[in-house]
């Protein structure tokens, strides 16, 4: 896959915050991003892959770069958005990777593509993280939509005592719309009565030892595909996904399971 023309037309696209074409790249590996986070959570990531896959870093409104923009609670209305602005880049075999509510949105993306798109190749995989399957979310008792700014910062089961939502004002003027939106998302997803499964293989990741995502929430992905799943633990807690030493590991599972279904 060669740059030039695409290179310049992705400096004008708002939704692509960071690609790194190559001449050698046989799979255009899509980013989506994680709740309270932009692109640029996954840029450490992204550069770990060797020269055979093509990063791409979804950039969806309201972070970032598109700050001003607000966030989308929604992810079947997120989800039409990606499949329009991303059309074009979807001319090479190409698969969708997500961290927590960005597992829910790749996944949701992939099944999106498959359904509306019959005659068009369809993603080569799903790569998900962090993230319970979409039949064991369960939607909290208090919603979002019921709760102030005061009570959603008090309430630890959605903001940590440790987050900058709670110790610098600034990073929750600026963020907090935004990460309340993506909250909305998963809590909207979670009280659908059901949920889509892909064509595709399903690729999960969990920390061995998360509590908060245990492995056997994980693992129940295997119920949304029709083609093989694997799992691959990673040797930490609920924060393996960010942890240095999981990159290595990380990037060798994709890129096997890329050339894998290449060769299928």
């Amino acid at each position: 896959m060669t740059g030039t023309a695409k290179d310049k037309k992705d400096k004008k696209d708002k939704w692509i915050a960071y690609r790194r074409p190559g001449d050698e790249a046989a799979t255009r590996l899509f980013f989506l991003p994680y709740a309270g986070k932009g692109a640029s959570g996954y840029r450490e990531l992204a550069d770990s892959f060797g020269p055979e896959v093509e990063p791409v870093l979804v950039q969806t409104p309201g972070r970032e770069g598109r700050l001003a923009e607000p966030a989308v609670p929604d992810i079947d209305e997120l989800v039409e958005q990606l499949a329009t602005a991303l059309r074009g880049h979807l001319d090479v075999p190409f698969a969708f990777f997500g961290h927590s509510m960005g597992s829910l949105i790749a996944f949701e993306l992939a099944a999106h593509l498959e359904r509306t798109e019959p005659g068009l190749p369809g993603p080569v995989g799903v790569f998900v993280s962090a993230e319970s399957a979409p039949h064991l979310l369960v939607p909290p008792e208090v919603t979002d939509e019921q709760l102030t700014d005061e009570q959603f910062l008090a309430d630890p089961t959605r903001v940590r005592d440790n987050s900058p939502l709670k110790s610098d004002p600034l990073f929750m003027e600026l963020m907090l719309p935004s990460y309340r939106a993506d909250c909305r998302l998963v809590e909207r997803y979670a009280a659908k009565d059901s949920h889509s499964s892909v064509r595709c293989p399903i690729s999960a990741f969990t920390g061995e030892y998360d509590e908060v995502v245990p492995p056997e929430s994980v693992a129940a992905w295997k119920q949304h595909t029709e083609d093989r799943f694997r799992l691959r633990m990673l040797p930490s807690g609920e924060e393996a996904f960010f942890e240095p030493e999981s990159f290595p590991l990380i990037t060798a599972a994709v890129e096997s399971d890329l050339r894998a279904a290449r060769q299928s």
